[in-house]
């Protein structure tokens, strides 16, 4: 009799707090106590998180609030208003604990993308400072990128040759040029395009992006149910085997330059950098943050997000203008007025409008990340008047503001020209379009991944006549699911131009 008072007690308690909430905290659904509304989430959406939130919102409001876990707060941000506020509000500038996360960086907050405080101010300064240095964001890189460009071209033409119709198969062909411009900055070399354990390492890095999602990786789980049991380690998609052997690739890589002696000569690369400044550290600091394990997972995440990201916008960009081939073509008819014989440069990109107005809205319609990385709030604070109490995971939604159809019209369509003036001469800069965020935790390559999508998206319309293959069905812009989105492979028949 008494265990079953106490039972009743106990169930009326975690019933009462799942739906009790804090003073004056955002509308949202109820859920289950101990599982909050996780288990509703999808019937919002089976297949997009980033969907269901924003279905979500139409109902509540911009800012929702919710429960995943007897306990962890979940805000979702939809709204332009709300997201710019939330974007520049440094009281949610925190990380939450992401176990998905802490599996790419040896179960330690390391890296850039998921520490917070003096930590990350530390490491993504020196980080900024001295990839800048190196070539993010400069033309002093684009001599690389056109190596590499050239090499990409040479495949395209040589597959589309030996294939009578002209058909070229385009699944992840983007990634190993994308990666060979971001190496050269890390580790001062570059890959051949057929090596096979190269390739073996793309295909770990796709399969990591694509094993789970960005709300069900924020799920509280204890770390001890995740040591011990496979299938929670699989449902938010953490995938040691896939990690080891990249982190085990870049300690070699990394051994490789330590025996060359970094600490003699200039540094060549952003590992001889890193390495002097570790070294230095040591020798001042026994407890500094300059660490061999923060080395590797600093190019564990530059790795595969760069590897993710630009060569995904590419796929999505070149899908879009084969769908639409009056896009295409227009494009075509701008580069080669501009351009003449010669393949864009990024000084041809201010005379470009109606290029740069194509890769903005093949951007806006296919978003790589729906969400910013998850913020966390660091004390009690507000979004549009709403209390985020301290410890909540923020979801930014910047895929709802990108398809918001009140700014927007007829988001859904991909069309250049809302980007440009009436006359087609200028491109329009809107406060609505941020595909790589806003405020402090602006992504660290966005000046990289924007030289690199303009020149290589350019080059290959310039180069080629992209088509539908025949008899076939349209290369679908259905993204693949995962902590980001990806295009899906397809085909194309891929026509030189003369």
């Amino acid at each position: 009799m008494i265990f079953e008072f106490c039972l009743t007690i106990f169930l009326v308690g975690l019933t009462i707090k799942a739906t009790k909430r804090p003073h004056n905290f955002p509308p949202g659904p109820r859920g289950l106590p101990l599982l909050g509304y996780l288990p509703f989430l999808s019937s919002w959406d089976p297949q997009y998180p980033h969907k269901a939130m924003k279905k979500i919102s139409e109902v509540y409001g911009p800012v929702v609030g919710m429960y995943f876990g007897p306990s962890k707060p979940i805000i979702s941000v939809c709204g332009h208003e709300a997201v710019k506020e939330a974007l520049h509000n440094e009281d949610l500038d925190g990380r939450p604990y992401i176990p998905a996360a802490l599996g790419r960086t040896f179960g330690e907050h390391l890296g850039l993308m998921f520490v917070m405080g003096q930590f990350w101010q530390e490491q993504r300064r020196f980080a900024m400072r001295h990839l800048r240095d190196l070539g993010f964001g400069k033309t002093s890189i684009e001599d690389q990128m056109t190596d590499e460009l050239g090499d990409l071209i040479k495949d395209i033409e040589n597959e589309s040759e030996l294939d009578p119709e002209r058909i070229v198969d385009l699944k992840g062909i983007f990634q190993v040029s994308v990666i060979n411009i971001l190496w050269a900055i890390i580790a001062g070399e570059r890959f051949q395009r057929n090596d096979p354990k190269f390739q073996e390492l793309l295909r770990a890095n796709e399969m990591m992006f694509r094993a789970g999602n960005p709300v069900r990786g924020n799920i509280p789980i204890p770390a001890f149910v995740l040591k011990h049991f496979r299938f929670a380690r699989e449902f938010i998609g953490i995938k040691s085997e896939l990690i080891k052997p990249f982190q085990k690739f870049v300690q070699v890589t990394i051994d490789d330059h330590q025996q060359q002696n970094p600490c003699e000569g200039e540094a060549r690369d952003f590992i001889d950098v890193y390495l002097k400044e570790m070294n230095k550290q040591k020798d001042e600091n026994p407890s500094t943050n300059f660490t061999n394990k923060q080395l590797i997972s600093m190019i564990t995440e530059l790795f595969g997000a760069g590897a993710e990201s630009t060569s995904s916008s590419i796929g999505f960009a070149i899908i879009h203008l084969i769908r639409d081939q009056q896009a295409q073509q227009k494009m075509q008819i701008e580069l080669d007025q501009v351009c003449g014989q010669f393949f864009p440069t990024l000084n041809h990109r201010s005379s470009l409008p109606y290029t740069e107005a194509v890769l903005m809205e093949a951007q806006r319609c296919s978003t790589i990340a729906p969400f910013a990385v998850p913020h966390s709030a660091v004390k009690d604070t507000h979004i549009q008047g709403y209390t985020i109490p301290k410890g909540s995971v923020v979801l930014l939604n910047l895929d709802a503001v990108l398809q918001d159809s009140k700014y927007w019209k007829d988001p859904e369509v991909f069309r250049p020209e809302r980007h440009l003036n009436e006359d087609g001469t200028k491109v329009i800069k809107s406060d609505h379009f941020y595909p790589f965020g806003l405020g402090r935790r602006m992504c660290l390559g966005d000046s990289l991944a924007k030289n690199t999508y303009f020149l290589f998206t350019a080059a290959l319309i310039k180069k080629f006549r992209f088509e539908p293959v025949e008899n076939e069905p349209l290369p679908s812009l259905n993204p693949k699911i995962g902590f980001t989105l990806g295009y899906q492979g397809f085909k194309a028949v891929v026509t030189p131009r003369s």
